[in-house]
């Protein structure tokens, strides 16, 4: 996604989300109460958020409702006193930089797919890869044509946030158009305007990775593009 002028987000019903939610722990991308999830809570003065709804850490996706999310401020620390003892998500962190990054996003989606973390481990080396000449890249907003390149990075995993959210902040920027990002061994991240679009383009990268990964083993050689 490319940077567009600030505005106001539409208010984002977190019945919404949830229901996005279930639909991807059905498909197999949220396994043993991995992901997490948020969306903005608030719009400032500037018409940015200031602060995000983020899902409650090690919670079933399968029975996550809209009271399991948590408000946090725009640094990610939990803003509301009287729930200040529940832990939001461990990569909260993660979420603000795409929230600081791409003032236009309003949801952040976090999966886990097998395809998915296969796929960063067999591209890890590589610090990423080119997507390109698959029809399905026009699911991604903005696209008008299979004829073209979308980078995905994927940086090493890491346990501390504070490190890896600044090798994100600092990486994403370097690339136009993008649309997510994967932890090595671990996942993806992507994010949109609306909640329709965070889950349509989490279902363009998930249909990549399982046909990137089919190609390879029908012996084609290693995709790149």
């Amino acid at each position: 996604m490319t940077a567009r002028p600030i505005h106001s987000p539409e208010p984002l019903p977190l019945e919404r989300l949830t229901e996005v939610i279930h639909f991807l722990h059905a498909n197999g991308w949220t396994p043993a109460t991995s992901s997490n999830f948020s969306c903005r809570s608030a719009a400032g003065a500037e018409g940015v958020a200031d602060g995000f709804q983020v899902s409650i850490s090690g919670l079933d996706k399968g029975t996550f409702t809209a009271n399991d999310f948590i408000p946090v401020d725009a640094d990610g620390k939990v803003s509301d006193p009287a729930r200040a003892h529940i832990r939001p998500s461990a990569e909260t962190l993660l979420h603000s930089v795409v929230y600081r990054l791409y003032p236009q996003a309003n949801v952040v989606l976090h999966c886990h797919s097998v395809n998915g973390t296969v796929l960063s481990k067999l591209y890890e080396s590589q610090g990423g890869l080119w997507l390109k000449n698959f029809e399905i890249l026009k699911g991604f907003e903005g696209i008008k044509t299979h004829d073209t390149q979308v980078w995905l990075p994927i940086f090493p995993n890491a346990q501390d946030m504070t490190v890896l959210s600044a090798q994100v902040e600092a990486e994403l920027p370097q690339h136009t158009p993008i649309y997510g990002f994967m932890l090595a061994g671990h996942g993806l991240y992507t994010w949109g305007e609306t909640t329709a679009q965070a889950k349509r383009h989490v279902e363009v990268f998930e249909f990549l990775f399982e046909a990137i990964l089919k190609l390879r083993s029908y012996g084609y050689p290693d995709y790149s593009g």
